[in-house]
């Protein structure tokens, strides 16, 4: 499996645990993954996710994809998931990143936690409100100052 052919692609990544991740990926050479993280094995990384070679069982390009979430085949997945879990942060890594499909997906996953008889509870929920805020008033997309005030606006009723 050549990791640098999927180097700015979007992918679905499986792992050998059988969880699946879908974003949009860079390549990393083993040299440079032996600086910044200690070790030496060649990976894909997506937003702050690393996915060395040896622990990835399948990968698919989602790059000829077209359908309701653009490239993506579902509104949302495991590493949006993760980001939430992982607090403040992670979500505002995410937020304030330059890729807007991932920013999309992430206020995706948001809408969900905010519905209780999903069984979520949102860490950090007033400091992912000011996110937000700030999120409806900076954003250079229409549609993601569109969704924060839409979230905004459900977390106000709940």
């Amino acid at each position: 499996m050549d990791l640098k052919e999927f180097d700015e692609k979007c992918v679905r990544i499986t792992d050998r645990w059988g969880d699946v991740f879908d974003g949009i990926c860079t390549y990393n050479s083993d040299e440079y993954d032996e600086h910044e993280f200690g070790r030496a094995e060649e990976s894909l990384q997506i937003l702050s996710f690393l996915f060395y070679k040896s622990d990835i069982n399948k990968i698919e390009s989602l790059e000829e994809h077209s359908g309701p979430f653009g490239r993506f085949l579902d509104p949302f997945g495991k590493l949006e998931e993760l980001t939430v879990e992982d607090g403040i942060d992670s979500i505002n890594d995410v937020l304030f990143d330059e890729d807007e499909e991932h920013v999309l997906r992430l206020l995706r996953c948001l809408g969900e936690y905010l519905d209780p008889s999903r069984g979520h509870e949102l860490p950090d929920r007033e400091e992912v409100l000011r996110s937000l805020g700030k999120l409806a008033k900076e954003a250079d997309d229409d549609g993601i100052r569109s969704e924060a005030q839409q979230l905004i606006g459900l977390w106000e009723k709940s």
